[in-house]
This record gives C-alpha cells, sequence and structure tokens, in this order.
C-alpha cells in the first residue's frame, strides 16, 4: 500500500472513531429511589420518587421516548399514573392513583433509556404498607442534580453540572484519541511529501571521475 494511502486510511479510521464513539456507561443509572426496596411504610406515598446519575430520555412516547413505570397494589391490580420528568431529565415523580386495598406488598417497575444511545435500564423493587411502617415524608423531595441524593425539603433549581461534566470528561477523552490519530496521520504524510523532495539531495553529489 502506498504511503499516501496509508495515511487516508489512518484519517479516515479516525474519523469513523469519532463519529462512533460513545461514552462508557451510558445505561441509565439510579442513585436515588424512594421507597427503597423492603421499605415499611405506614401508609402508601403520594409519589416514588427516582434520581439518575445522568439524564434519562424524557420525550414523549409517541415522539421517541422509551420509558416505562407501573405501579402494583397487593391485590395485583395496576395503578393508574401520573408521570412527572424533570425537564433536564435527571429525576422523575410517578403519581399512582387511589388503591383499593392499600396494607400489604406493593411492586413497582421501571424502565428508563440514555437519551443518547437508547440503552436501556430496568429493576423492579418491593414494599410493604401496615401497621407499625415508617411514615412517608410529609414534604416534597428537592430536585435531582448530578448523581446527588436529594433530602425531603423543599423543592431546589435542579443543578446538572455534575452529570454534564461526567459526559463532557468522557467525550474529551474520544476527542483526544481521535485527535491523535488525525495528527499521527497529518504527521506521516507531511515526513513523506518532505522525503520525496529532499531524497535525492540525501545522497553524495557525484564527483567527476566516477564511472
Amino acid at each position: 500500500m502506498k504511503p499516501a494511502a496509508t495515511v487516508t486510511s489512518i484519517v479516515t479510521a479516525a474519523a469513523l472513531l469519532l463519529v462512533n464513539w460513545s461514552p462508557a456507561g451510558a445505561q441509565p443509572k439510579v442513585t436515588f429511589l424512594f421507597p427503597k426496596d423492603g421499605d415499611t411504610l405506614s401508609e402508601p406515598p403520594s409519589a416514588i420518587h427516582m434520581c439518575f446519575a445522568s439524564a434519562v430520555n424524557v420525550k414523549d412516547l409517541d415522539e421517541g421516548g422509551d420509558f416505562r413505570f407501573r405501579v402494583f397494589e397487593p391485590t395485583g391490580r395496576g395503578l393508574g399514573l401520573r408521570i412527572v420528568f424533570q425537564p433536564d431529565g435527571f429525576g422523575v415523580d410517578i403519581y399512582p392513583g387511589a388503591p383499593e386495598e392499600p396494607e400489604g406488598e406493593w411492586t413497582f417497575e421501571w424502565r428508563a433509556t440514555d437519551p443518547d444511545t437508547l440503552e436501556p435500564a430496568e429493576g423492579a423493587i418491593r414494599y410493604t404498607v401496615g401497621p407499625g411502617g415508617d411514615p412517608p415524608p410529609d414534604k416534597p423531595f428537592s430536585r435531582c442534580g448530578g448523581g446527588s441524593s436529594p433530602s425531603t425539603t423543599s423543592p431546589t433549581p435542579a443543578s446538572a453540572d455534575d452529570g454534564a461534566a461526567e459526559g463532557s470528561d468522557g467525550l474529551w477523552i474520544g476527542l483526544i484519541a481521535a485527535a491523535a490519530l488525525a495528527g499521527a496521520a497529518v504527521l506521516g504524510l507531511a515526513l513523506y511529501l518532505v522525503r520525496r523532495r529532499i531524497g535525492p539531495w540525501t545522497q553524495r553529489p557525484p564527483q567527476q571521475g566516477d564511472h
């Protein structure tokens, strides 16, 4: 293969690496969930609260969204839900309808996807409602932000700086790798052209009398 063709192949490979590269760990990760698996509460919570380490896909299902939340009361009946995502995608509140039989074991199932790769994550928890359980928080949770766990205080403005920084760090790694390959290709091409230009002068000029 000619050197110029080799350089072109390297540049092409670098471009493909940059286009197809995606940060590792794109699958959504839950950083906070209330109630937790195994909790015992004195009454059903008015809302189930989830936080994610990075933003999730919040588009409506008919616009490319891919999420699912289901709540089952102890009788096994699924309840109607009102789902409210944070605009930045770092958190969601699920508001179940009124149950017929609140006491017993409840089940919450969830599924969420990464907004860029659509990589899914899903899970399920079970919690119990009955006498002697802990009372649900009487204050709304603060908004989720960048992997931090919220507290049961009045809502505060969300900060996505941490999550954005995590994603931007991975992006910079990919950009640097692609730039290094491209730089090596350009350097190789430059050396090849210089050698072609000055190659004949690297030998000793012929002297008179040489045959």
